[in-house]
């Protein structure tokens, strides 16, 4: 019988007679020590040739900041000073530096105004070297509008050494305009009919404390549009009115009067530019645009103040508006709505009366529909009708040039259009702008015992014996500059100039006349704001004498006798009177009632 030998699934391992040699295991941690040693060297040399070689720059080691200041005027000189500063261990080469003035500013170098493309000037730097920097001046002149905020940027372009790639910095400087030191108010129908006849308004006034010189004005008028009148007569053709001087306080306004051709739809611009010769170059300093849409004929209104358009008003003055509409078409119209807009700071608008409109306080608008003017709600053709309202100015008027006009715009419009005419509204706009003209003021005192003089003489006045007066007059202008400004006041017999006085500084002084016994103070120009925001008034402070006789015993003695101010309004040409009372030795601020003559 077979002996049966059975294998096992799985046998026990075979213990070899000789042990065997773990080979690759060896040379795999030879390997890795090598790799291992190899990469800490090269580290090393990267590290080595980071900090001593081309990789040691930085570019936040670059430093770059403009400053210059964070307000200015309309066309005052602003410096742009821009800082370079190289804080790395490497060179700089190729340097670039890229100035761009703010917008619409003028660019000033070595005194003179300069054209560059873009408002871009650019300076080329050989190198710096690490640890150095460098600075750089720009001068501009700034234009724009009160409240424009300009921006000059500065931009760094520059290579570093042993470096291929080129470099960048920026930095950025922020001015607001603070003020306009000769503010223009420029206005026209925001509408008009082709063909018709059209009145444009420009204002200006210097509002600063200096005369400016050196100025002029340039209109520039759209096609279509042909001039018939200006008023006053520009320098060049109709286009260039210069301004060689405009003293502290004085504006004029330039009236252009045409016709205005185009199409339906058509935006016609007009535009105005002040400026001013800076070493014979004539910059800008500010700008303005007015545009008047022809419209359809289809509707017409128009307007006046207190019953005449070209009404010249007063601070304090209640305006009562009459508003005229017109169906000039052969359609009626429907659902019409009519509005009025307030415009400037003079409206006191919580004495507006809307006379059954209603008032829109957050528009400063009136509004009147088909609920209150029936006649909306289908306007026949050739239909007119009239709607008012009044509203009152307030008492002072101030000293920009927005508080010399109370401005309202009209319009009249549907949106219920003819099949037979395009377009989804029939609308037409007017404008009525009414001067508003100064109102000085014009006090005067007399004083037995002033602050300044002192008194001399008996009070009650007596027979026979020299008593002194002292005689203050006032004077102020919250609105515009008052020429050929003038103060005459009489002297009745038996009272005696002295010939002592004071004025304010600047101001001119009195004088005499001995044949019209006639106090004359010859003011001049009264420039506008004297007395108001903070100013002084003008004053004048002079002394005189009376000595009774005794036939004036029992009674008060007149010391002076119709005192009265007169000038011309600059702005408005109104002339402008002010009478005041008589000053008798009863009148005294410090010793009223005692005047009556003792024996």
């Amino acid at each position: 019988m077979e002996e049966f030998i059975q294998t096992p699934l799985y046998p026990d391992p075979i213990t070899p007679t000789q042990p065997i040699m773990p080979i690759k295991r060896n040379i795999s941690k030879h390997i890795f020590r090598w790799l291992v040693g190899l990469a800490v060297v090269l580290v090393g040399i990267s590290a080595t040739l980071f900090y001593f070689g081309s990789s040691s720059f930085t570019e936040s080691g670059i430093t770059l900041t403009v400053t210059g200041p964070n307000q200015a005027s309309v066309g005052d000189e602003v410096t742009y000073k821009v800082h370079i500063e190289n804080n790395t261990k490497t060179a700089l080469h190729s340097i670039k530096l890229s100035f761009t003035h703010p917008q619409s500013s003028a660019i000033l170098k070595d005194g003179q105004i300069i054209n560059s493309n873009g408002n871009v000037q650019v300076i080329d730097i050989e190198d710096l070297s690490a640890g150095a920097s460098r600075d750089e001046e720009f001068h501009s002149f700034i234009v724009g509008d009160k409240g424009n905020i300009k921006v000059a940027l500065a931009k760094l372009d520059f290579k570093v050494e042993n470096i291929k790639s080129s470099f960048e910095k920026t930095a950025q400087f922020s001015t607001t305009i603070s003020d306009t030191p000769v503010p223009i108010t420029f206005v026209g129908p925001p509408t008009s009919v082709s063909g018709e006849a059209v009145t444009y308004l420009l204002d200006y006034r210097n509002q600063t404390q200096d005369d400016i010189s050196g100025l002029q004005l340039v209109l520039s008028y759209p096609d279509g549009f042909r001039v018939t009148k200006v008023l006053p007569k520009a320098t060049t053709g109709n286009t260039v009115w210069s301004l060689p001087l405009l003293k502290k306080g004085s504006g004029a306004r330039i009236v252009i009067d045409g016709v205005l051709t185009g199409q339906q739809g058509d935006t016609k611009s007009f535009n105005v530019t002040l400026q001013r010769d800076i070493n014979g170059t004539y910059v800008d300093y500010e700008k303005d645009t007015v545009t008047t849409l022809i419209s359809s004929p289809l509707l017409k209104v128009s307007a006046s103040v207190n019953g005449n358009a070209n009404y010249i008003s007063y601070p304090g003055d209640t305006l009562l508006y009459s508003i005229q509409y017109t169906n000039t078409s052969n359609f009626t119209f429907s659902g019409l709505t009519l509005r009025a807009k307030l415009s400037g700071s003079m409206y006191d608008l919580s004495s507006i009366d809307p006379r059954g409109g209603f008032y829109d306080s957050s528009t400063s608008t009136i509004n009147w529909n088909s609920t209150v003017v029936p006649a909306f709600n289908a306007l026949a053709p050739r239909a007119t009708g009239v709607v008012v309202f009044s509203v009152k100015l307030k008492q002072t008027s101030g000293s920009s040039s927005n508080n010399t006009l109370a401005h309202a715009t009209v319009t009249l419009e549907t949106e219920n259009v003819p099949d037979t005419i395009s377009g989804n509204s029939v609308t037409v706009t007017n404008d009525i702008l009414t001067k508003i003209t100064s109102q000085p003021t014009f006090s005067q005192k007399a004083y037995y015992k002033d602050p300044s003089f002192g008194s001399s003489g008996p009070m009650p006045p007596e027979a026979g014996k020299n008593t002194v007066f002292t005689i203050h007059w006032l004077v102020t202008n919250p609105g515009n500059t008052v020429s050929n400004t003038k103060i005459v006041g009489t002297l009745p017999q038996g009272v005696i100039w002295k010939n002592i006085f004071t004025v304010g500084a600047g101001q001119p002084q009195p004088t005499f006349n001995k044949n019209t016994s006639q106090v004359i103070w010859d003011i001049g120009s009264l420039p506008f704001g004297v007395g108001t925001d903070g100013t002084l008034p003008y004053g004048l402070v002079f002394q005189v004498s009376v000595k009774p006789s005794p036939t004036q015993v029992g009674f008060e003695i007149p010391i002076l006798t119709g005192a009265r101010f007169s000038g011309v309004d600059s702005f408005t040409l109104q002339n402008i009177a002010i009478t005041n009372l008589d000053i008798n030795t009863n009148f005294t601020v410090d010793r009223p009632g005692e005047g009556v003559v003792q024996p």
